[in-house]
């Protein structure tokens, strides 16, 4: 893409050549991602007031790519407070088939920047797998990009793990980092828009606790061994922890609790909170009690001991657990319905395709019969925007009959697995898990008289029923519903998903014959 100066000259130009009278030149190096960018407010204030009634820019993706600022152009076309939207290629005006192609360039702007998040936090995945660190390592290293590696730097490692060595001596760490800034002259790498400076005190005492160092990389909570050079050695870097004082240092203890913000008193309706308490003998609880947080509420509700509620989440998982039978005949009924849909989708996409080339078929000739003087070029517009916008609404519809084609099916197999595991990992799991188990459980929770009534997720109240054949049919097929028209409306923990969050994690029984009933229907 050119750069800033570099458009604007060209846009003058095209500007001048169009005849337009340019009011102003506004210019934002702030990505257009998402909203909130003054520049941009200040282009649609301007507009707002009269002053312009339309924007010269190099692309549509210049202006915006988030639908907030997206849509605030296209509705300021459609007011008419914007006349006309030109770029090097076209000129969009307030016609349905200009702002039809606004939103789609802007959609196509937004798909663009979610791809290249999805591809860039999966690179850095595999970058830390590798044992590398994604980004701009710390002072002493540098990238190499041609290997896509760390590499020592050849100017600053030595000397930054002298200032180490002098810690370790002994030295206040402020007369080695004046040594290091002043006699040695040691500065930051320099970079386009930064660097070539001394190191500040708060870089300094971040070098001395990044454990970079010593080998390891810390990232979004998590430890990975790096493949990097390290410095110093482990018990170095303690050592400089112990003479900093940080390692025995006394902190506030943290508390993480599983369901903070989740349940609501089923008497008052405020919210319910978890608190830590310590008995005489020195055991300690952990309840969670209504925080009456709303004038004039009298509520008589007492403190619930978090084990209770623990118990209760447990045996409601208990209630929705489907035996290995129901198991396994639900993945057979799954693919036997899919299956079919499978069918039947591929007869709707060949008719749709065949329908969509015979959109594409009038268009070209439309376009011949507007040659040979056919038609009128009102005429001739009128017809081609209405087949134009037919074509495009096919084509939608063949990339979403292929798009969603397996989405309900993924979804229910997850649920039925949910089913199946959510006891068990809920007994075992760690509080964060447990919270997700709790979520993807239900809709609402309610603490009344020390009792905990969950209103479950549609297809695990299903499943609560799950315990006679005669109603297993009913229960897939109302699964097979609910997913097809929720598709989005469950939050899953992690152990139903995988790392795309796109394919089902799921075991199948294979020690068990499916049952086939005579009133469940053929699997």
């Amino acid at each position: 893409m050119l750069s800033i100066d570099s458009q604007v000259r060209e846009l003058t130009q095209h500007a001048q050549s169009q005849g337009l009278d340019v009011v102003q030149v506004f210019s934002e190096s702030r990505s257009a991602k998402s909203p909130g960018r003054p520049i941009f407010a200040d282009v649609l204030a301007l507009i707002a007031k009269g002053k312009a009634d339309g924007i010269v820019c190099w692309k549509l993706d210049r202006l915006a790519r988030n639908p907030v600022d997206g849509g605030a152009l296209i509705w300021a076309v459609d007011e008419g407070k914007i006349r006309e939207i030109v770029t090097r290629d076209r000129t969009f005006t307030n016609t349905g088939n200009d702002k039809f192609w606004m939103q789609l360039e802007f959609g196509m702007a937004k798909k663009y920047v979610d791809d290249l998040s999805d591809n860039v936090k999966r690179g850095n995945r595999a970058k830390l797998a590798g044992g590398w660190l994604p980004g701009v390592p710390p002072v002493g290293y540098l990238n190499d990009l041609a290997m896509k590696t760390i590499i020592s730097d050849p100017e600053r490692f030595a000397l930054v793990r002298k200032m180490w060595r002098l810690v370790l001596s002994g030295r206040p760490p402020m007369e080695v980092l004046a040594e290091a800034n002043e006699t040695w002259g040691l500065r930051t790498r320099r970079s386009r828009r930064q660097g070539g400076v001394s190191l500040s005190r708060s870089t300094f005492y971040k070098m001395l606790s990044n454990p970079f160092y010593y080998g390891l990389i810390v990232r979004n909570g998590e430890t990975h061994q790096g493949a990097h050079e390290p410095m110093i050695s482990r018990e170095e870097f303690d050592r400089v922890q112990e003479l900093l004082g940080r390692l025995n240092r006394p902190r506030y203890e943290r508390h993480h609790f599983a369901f903070t913000g989740l349940m609501r008193c089923g008497e008052c309706g405020c919210a319910v909170t978890p608190s830590k308490s310590t008995s005489r003998s020195g055991a300690r609880y952990l309840y969670y009690y209504c925080t009456r947080r709303q004038n004039g509420v009298t509520c008589s509700q007492r403190m619930t001991r978090a084990d209770a509620i623990d118990s209760q989440i447990t045996d409601a998982l208990g209630r929705i657990r489907i035996s290995d039978r129901f198991h396994a005949w639900a993945v057979k009924r799954l693919d036997y319905v899919h299956g079919e849909e499978i069918k039947a989708r591929q007869a709707t996409g060949q008719a749709l395709d065949h329908a969509y080339r015979d959109a594409e078929r009038q268009i070209d000739a439309l376009v011949q019969m507007r040659l040979r003087g056919l038609l009128t070029d009102e005429e001739y517009l009128r017809r081609k925007e209405a087949l134009t916008a037919e074509a495009l609404r096919l084509k939608e519809r063949l990339a979403d009959t292929d798009s969603r084609r397996a989405r309900w099916y993924k979804l229910a197999e997850r649920s039925i697995y949910f089913a199946e595991s959510a006891q068990n990992r809920f007994v075992s799991g760690s509080s964060d898990e447990k919270r997700d188990i709790l979520v993807a459980l239900g809709t609402k929770f309610l603490l009344k008289d020390r009792k905990l009534r969950i209103e479950l997720q549609e297809p695990f109240r299903l499943m609560e029923g799950a315990g006679s054949r005669s109603s297993w049919l009913g229960i897939v097929d109302g699964i097979q519903r609910f997913f097809k028209e929720h598709p989005t409306h469950i939050q899953w923990p992690a152990f139903c998903r995988n790392e795309d969050d796109d394919e089902v994690v799921t075991t199948r029984p294979s020690s068990v014959n499916p049952v086939r009933s005579s009133t469940a229907g053929r699997a």
